[in-house]
């Protein structure tokens, strides 16, 4: 509405539009992608990183004009941004408001430009972080690092990081939320007359008692051999 009225009327209600075309500007968000090991989803582990983000130019500081030089104030809006023009139509005189173009809305303008990010104060950078991956975390799940993304413009804060985590297949155990399932085959004797077998887990192999006349497809549930929770409470 406010957008709207100001077109209509010019200046909106309180000068809106101006603050937010010449205001600081939060930077974009970014996303990451990170593959482990079902184990290394279990327990945990630090992975290291690789990325590009947005920065602030350190030749200019940011303020896209070459060293010794700074930006100024445009002489064709004032500085506010914005070109109000008048028209005289059937109803009256209509007032509408629209980003400078000499500026570009920006309120000022660069008569060097910096040449190292060409006047936009912004300059593409690697960056290399290490990640910690906490246990428990499932494929699919995200870890948001805040303000490691992209900076903002004008002094606007950073964005984010987001580190979405593929989680590779494994071998033997299939995972439903903290819980883990294998299937293992043994003999008719075994079922029938009962048996030790040894079963894989997280943490090697171990030992469980098939009791005597178990059926093929029985279920046997080995306490705290699952996914630790990812809260710390248990597994």
């Amino acid at each position: 509405i406010s957008d709207i009225f100001g077109d209509i009327f010019g200046g909106g209600f309180g000068g809106g539009r101006n603050a937010r075309r010449n205001g600081p500007v939060r930077g974009d968000d970014l996303l990451q992608r990170v593959f482990i090991s079902f184990e290394e989803a279990a327990f945990g582990c630090k992975k290291d990183i690789k990325y590009t983000r947005v920065c602030k130019c350190q030749d200019c500081n940011g303020s896209g004009a070459a060293p010794g030089t700074s930006p100024v104030t445009c002489p064709k809006c004032g500085g506010t941004g914005q070109i109000t023009s008048q028209q005289r139509t059937p109803f009256g005189v209509m007032q509408t408001t629209h980003a400078c173009d000499a500026c570009g809305g920006a309120g000022q303008t660069i008569a060097t430009p910096c040449k190292m990010c060409r006047g936009t104060g912004l300059r593409n950078v690697s960056k290399e972080l290490e990640v910690n991956i906490p246990a428990g975390i499932d494929h699919g799940q995200r870890i948001t690092l805040r303000g490691m993304g992209n900076e903002g413009a004008r002094g606007g804060s950073a964005g984010d990081l987001y580190i979405s985590v593929n989680v590779r297949p494994h071998t033997v155990f299939e995972r439903d939320g903290f819980d883990i399932y294998c299937e293992i085959p043994i003999t008719f004797t075994d079922a029938a007359l009962g048996a030790q077998i040894s079963v894989p887990t997280l943490e090697g192999k171990a030992t469980y008692d098939i009791p005597e006349g178990t059926q093929s497809g029985t279920s046997f549930t080995m306490k705290q051999k699952g996914i630790p929770n990812i809260n710390g409470r248990g597994r």
